[in-house]
């Protein structure tokens, strides 16, 4: 249960990051609906770790792996962009 917790909560930070247009992974943004996918995904994300954890204990590890991705995507761009 906690490598599907946590494989939705990077998928819906991948789709937060795409939707962005200030992201640097495609050429342009992608369309706004992919903002309510990530949030949809977000949300079980967030289910799955208080499942798999105690309810405060799951959000809050969901909240840290989302910043952790959020943070290193940028950075994970510009390490593709070197190639």
């Amino acid at each position: 249960m906690t490598v599907a917790a946590l494989a939705l909560t990077i998928a819906a930070c991948v789709c937060l990051y795409l939707v962005s247009p200030n992201q640097r992974w495609r050429a342009r943004a992608l369309p706004r609906p992919f903002l309510a996918a990530g949030l949809v995904l977000l949300a079980a994300g967030i289910g799955l770790w208080a499942m798999a954890l105690q309810p405060l204990a799951g959000f809050f590890v969901a909240l840290h792996v989302a910043m952790v991705c959020l943070f290193a995507f940028p950075y994970i761009a510009v390490l593709k962009k070197k190639d």
